[in-house]
C-alpha cells in the first residue's frame, strides 16, 4: 500500500500534465476516478474500514455534474455507480490484512478525513470562482450592450425624425415608443417640399435591434417604391416593396405587417397588409370608425413564397376629415388585470378628441392608453399617427 501510493502520485501527475492538451476531459476524468476506486479497494484490504474513507468514492461521483455540465449522460451513470459503490463500501466492516497499529490507523483517518475536507473547499472555492468570473463578464457584457441599445435607438430616431409642422393642408402628430431602446415600428411621411403625398405605417415582426434594423433597410424600399411608380396603384408598388423586400433582406426570418397611404386632392388611397385596419372621422356626417377592409387585401410583406393579394382601397377625405393610424401595440398592451386596451377603448378614446388638433388628439390617446396600463410593462412597440386634413 505505501508503494502504491506512489504510483498513484505517478498517475494524477501524468493527468495533469496531458489535461492542457486535451479538448476533453472525459477520458483524463475516468482514469482518475478508476484509480480512485482501485486505491479505495486496497485501502480497506490492507487497512479495513475503519482508516479508508468512502467518501473519496462520493466526492468523485459528485464532480462530473460541475465538469460535465454540458454532458449530463456521462455524469448521471457516474454519479449513479459511485453513490452505490460508497454505499457498499459504508456498508461493510473489513477488518485490516496488514500489521498496523491503532494509532497509525487513527492517523491514515485523519488524513483521509482532512484531505476530503480540503477538496471540498477546493471545488467549492473554484466552483465560486467560476461564477463570480461568469457573472462579472455577463455584467460587463450587458451593461455594452445596453450601451450598443441606446446608441442604436439615438441612430433610429434620429433616421425616422422628420419635419411635418410645415406640411400645407393637412395636420400630422405621431407618438412612438418602443418596447425596448430599438423600435420595430417604422412610421414615414412622403413630402415633396410642403405638399404631403402619402403616409405609411409598419411594424416588423419580433423586438430589439434585428427588428430596429430591418425598419432602416425597408424605410429606403418603401421610400424608393412610393415615388418610383407615380403611375401605378398603390397595390402595385406595395408588390413591389414586397418583392425587394424578400430580395434585400436574404435569410433574415422578419416580416412586416402595415399599411401604405397615398393622398390626393378630395380623396385617399390605401393599401392594408396585415395590419390593424386606421379609424377614419368624417366631419361632414360626424362618424368616427375603423376602415372596413373586408378581405380585399391578404398577406403580410416580407415572407418567401407566401401567397399576398394586395388591393387598394379609395376613401372620400375631405376639410376637417381625420385618419388615425397605429400599430398593433396600442391594442395589445395589457393593464393588471390582464386586459387588453383593444380596440373599443382606442375608437372611445379618438371620438372624445375628434375636431381638436392632431397633436391634442396623439397626446390624449398616448395618455389614455398609459393610464389604462398603469404601471405593467408595454409588451410591444407603440405608434400612434394622426393625418387631419
Amino acid at each position: 500500500m505505501f508503494y502504491y501510493n506512489f504510483f498513484s502520485i505517478a498517475v494524477f501527475s501524468v493527468i495533469l500534465i496531458l489535461v492542457p492538451r486535451l479538448k476533453s476531459y472525459v477520458l483524463a476524468y475516468h482514469i482518475a476516478l478508476l484509480e480512485v476506486i482501485i486505491h479505495q479497494i486496497l485501502a480497506d484490504y490492507f487497512m479495513g474500514s475503519y482508516s479508508s474513507f468512502h467518501s473519496f468514492i462520493l466526492l468523485m461521483g459528485l464532480l462530473p455534474f460541475i465538469i460535465f455540465e454540458n454532458k449530463k449522460r456521462y455524469a448521471l451513470p457516474i454519479t449513479v455507480i459511485t453513490a452505490l459503490l460508497y454505499i457498499y463500501f459504508s456498508c461493510r466492516n473489513i477488518e485490516p490484512h496488514a500489521n498496523v497499529s491503532p494509532a497509525i490507523l487513527f492517523g491514515v483517518r485523519c488524513m483521509n478525513i482532512s484531505i476530503t475536507v480540503f477538496i471540498i473547499i477546493f471545488v467549492v472555492l473554484i466552483y465560486t470562482r467560476v461564477v463570480y468570473r461568469i457573472e462579472y463578464y455577463l455584467k460587463n457584457h450587458s451593461e455594452s450592450l445596453e450601451n450598443e441599445i441606446k446608441m442604436a435607438a439615438v441612430i433610429q430616431q434620429s433616421f425616422f425624425r422628420q419635419q411635418v409642422d410645415d406640411i400645407k393642408k393637412y395636420q400630422v402628430a405621431y407618438f412612438s415608443r418602443p418596447m425596448v431602446g430599438v423600435s420595430g415600428d417604422l412610421y414615414d411621411f412622403y413630402k415633396t417640399g410642403e405638399m404631403l403625398d402619402g403616409l405609411g405605417i409598419f411594424d416588423v415582426s419580433g423586438h430589439g435591434i434585428s427588428s430596429g434594423l430591418v425598419t432602416m433597410l425597408v424605410k429606403n424600399i418603401i421610400h424608393q417604391e412610393f415615388y418610383n411608380q407615380k403611375d401605378a396603384e398603390l397595390w402595385e408598388i406595395v408588390n413591389q416593396i414586397n418583392d425587394r423586400v424578400i430580395e434585400e433582406k436574404g435569410e433574415i426570418q422578419n416580416y412586416l405587417t402595415g399599411i401604405l397611404v397615398r393622398l390626393y386632392e378630395d380623396k385617399l388611397e390605401l393599401v392594408d397588409a396585415g395590419h390593424p385596419a386606421p379609424i377614419l372621422y368624417k366631419k361632414s356626417t360626424g362618424e368616427c370608425n375603423y376602415i372596413e377592409l373586408g378581405n380585399k387585401s391578404v398577406g403580410v410583406i416580407g415572407i418567401a413564397g407566401f401567397p399576398v393579394f394586395y388591393e387598394s382601397i379609395f376613401c372620400d377625405f375631405e376639410d376637417g376629415d381625420e385618419l388615425i393610424l397605429f400599430s398593433d401595440g396600442v391594442i395589445d398592451i395589457k393593464n393588471e388585470k390582464d386586459e387588453y386596451y383593444g380596440k373599443d377603448r382606442l375608437l372611445k378614446a379618438a371620438k372624445v378628441m375628434v375636431g381638436m388638433s392632431a397633436a391634442e388628439q396623439v397626446s390624449y390617446i398616448a395618455n389614455d392608453i398609459y393610464a389604462f396600463c398603469s404601471n405593467c410593462e408595454q409588451n410591444d412597440d407603440l405608434t400612434i399617427i394622426v393625418l387631419k386634413k
